[in-house]
């Protein structure tokens, strides 16, 4: 027996020992199932390889070049079926396994016939082998060619797209295929009457080491523990019939006292084995669970994004639509006051002049709707200047609420201490902020009025805005400018038609400005006090 009939043999046992290990650890697992038909196949790849070399006639040698090929027939669509079950593939691959199946039926059919092998001749010292092929072999290489490299490509595709231990799990069974399969192709070569020694079949016994590491380094198809098993019970019988065989007493309580050692670090590793093979269970059973949960949070991340974006769509479109009409109508009452459509009336113009009023107020809160919708998704809504006059924004806005404290019955007050330098501000945005603070003053003001207070602190310009109005909870004085539509108690009895937006949205200008903002009131019904600082620019 030659080297080349030796490795031939190892490798068809090592591959059924493998084979069996991978059935018998779960006979219902589809992967375990296929490899296992895998290695049936190689088996007879081996064994009929194994038999074609030792045989001295050419009668037998057909015989097991047939045994040969019908593993050989088998092993490619066999293994792309093992392949697409590994890699979870699609519809794709199952109409092209079924279309392979066809295939191989057909070729083992026909194996038998003159349209496969005509004759075998004596080759390289390696025994019989065809150098007669019929019309049928080069459609089965080309088929053998098809699904090897297809198979040999998903691995490769996958093993890129994935990491960690399922990565291992499938590069090792990559290079385990592409060293078992171009060493084992060489065998082909003396099919074509090529007088070349096959030296690359020795490297399928790579294959089946390579594929022995991944099961037992990367737990691929989890036959650790019955391989353990197998193994302890195997060299515990052989020390027991070694025991029985004795007839020495000195050797008998040798063997004993080795026997007795060697079943309790089998059982030993054994349980060890077990164990670690159940917390590698738990292991990917929670790790299962954490990749379910990240895409369930993954998929409601979506889903949020989807109804901002879808949110922000909406207001948008709504402050277009609303924007529009209530900016004619201030276009059109400004004409009126401006004497266009001739003189108005004194009671007419007081109606018209609440109506503008409130018609600015709704324009500020259709832009402070829009403005939210900005800050929540991070959007850069402010746009500072230097040199800005802080002092003239308030002058504006105080004018601009003048004919409303009027006819509240109020007093708006402003008082400068010293001069206040300029500021780096968006005077726009600046303006909505001092509006939304000193309207707020206004309207849960019954009685008395309201004081602005100018000065500078140090390296910032303070603004105050002290009311005798209905004053603020300490405790809800914080979520005013946090919590869009956050409003008092007391505030919503005395104002029913407030939303708390101006606020809100007053808190994210006076921060995009790099200041702040804070409310103080000594409790209900004693005024509130709100302070606005911003950095000197």
């Amino acid at each position: 027996m030659n080297l080349f009939a030796i490795s031939c043999l190892i490798t068809a046992i090592l591959t059924a020992i493998l084979g069996l290990l991978t059935l018998l650890k779960n006979p219902r697992d589809k992967i375990n199932q296929s490899w296992f038909l895998v290695s049936v196949g190689v088996f007879l790849w081996t064994i009929g390889l194994f038999g074609t070399v030792i045989v001295g006639s050419k009668e037998s040698a057909l015989f097991w070049q047939r045994i040969l090929y019908i593993g050989t027939i088998l092993i490619p669509i066999l293994f792309f079926r093992f392949c697409s079950i590994l890699l979870k593939r699609g519809r794709r691959e199952r109409i092209i396994f079924y279309f392979g199946c066809i295939l191989a039926i057909i070729f083992l059919i026909l194996l038998f016939s003159k349209y496969f092998i005509v004759i075998t001749q004596e080759r390289t010292n390696l025994g019989y082998w065809p150098v007669k092929t019929g019309f049928l072999y080069w459609p089965f290489l080309l088929y053998f060619a098809f699904y090897v490299i297809y198979s040999v490509i998903l691995l490769k595709i996958i093993s890129k797209k994935n990491s960690g231990i399922y990565q291992k799990q499938i590069q090792f069974v990559y290079y385990a295929a592409l060293i078992g399969f171009v060493g084992g192709s060489t065998n082909f070569l003396l099919d074509f009457n090529l007088n070349i020694y096959p030296s690359g079949n020795f490297f399928v016994s790579f294959y089946v080491v390579m594929v022995a590491y991944a099961v037992f380094k990367y737990h691929l198809m989890n036959i650790k523990l019955i391989a353990t098993e197998i193994l302890t019970g195997l060299v515990s019988l052989i020390l027991l019939v070694d025991l029985l065989l004795s007839d020495n007493l000195p050797f008998i309580l040798l063997k004993s006292g080795i026997l007795i050692v060697f079943v309790y670090l089998g059982i030993s590793l054994v349980r060890n084995v077990l164990k670690e093979v159940k917390q590698r269970e738990q292991m990917e059973v929670m790790a299962k669970e954490v990749q379910k949960a990240y895409e369930v949070e993954k998929a409601a991340k979506e889903e949020v994004e989807k109804l901002t974006e879808a949110k922000t769509q909406f207001i948008m479109a709504t402050q277009h639509h609303l924007r529009t009409p209530l900016t004619s109508i201030i276009g059109y009452l400004d004409l009126l006051f401006g004497g266009t459509y001739g003189k108005v009336p004194p009671k007419i113009k007081e109606t018209l002049l609440k109506f503008q009023v409130s018609t600015k107020r709704l324009i500020r809160v259709v832009n402070a709707l829009l403005d939210i919708s900005q800050f929540q998704m991070g959007k850069r809504v402010v746009a500072l200047e230097p040199n800005i006059d802080f002092e003239s924004l308030i002058k504006e806005v105080m004018e601009e609420l003048s004919f409303e404290v009027k006819m509240r019955g109020l007093y708006l007050k402003y008082e400068k201490i010293g001069q206040v330098p300029a500021i780096k501000a968006d005077s726009e945005k600046l303006k909505v902020a001092l509006f939304n603070i000193i309207d707020n003053a206004i309207k849960y003001t019954k009685q008395g009025g309201i004081i602005v207070n100018l000065k500078q602190a140090g390296k910032l310009v303070q603004l105050s805005v002290k009311d005798t109005g209905i004053g603020v909870d300490p405790k809800q004085a914080n979520k005013l400018f946090k919590e869009a539509f956050a409003r008092g108690d007391e505030a919503k009895k005395v104002y029913g038609f407030g939303s708390g937006i101006g606020v809100y949205v007053t808190g994210h200008i006076i921060r995009a400005h790099n200041g702040r903002i804070w409310a103080e009131s000594e409790g209900k019904g004693k005024g509130s006090t709100f302070f606005i600082e911003l950095p000197i620019g």
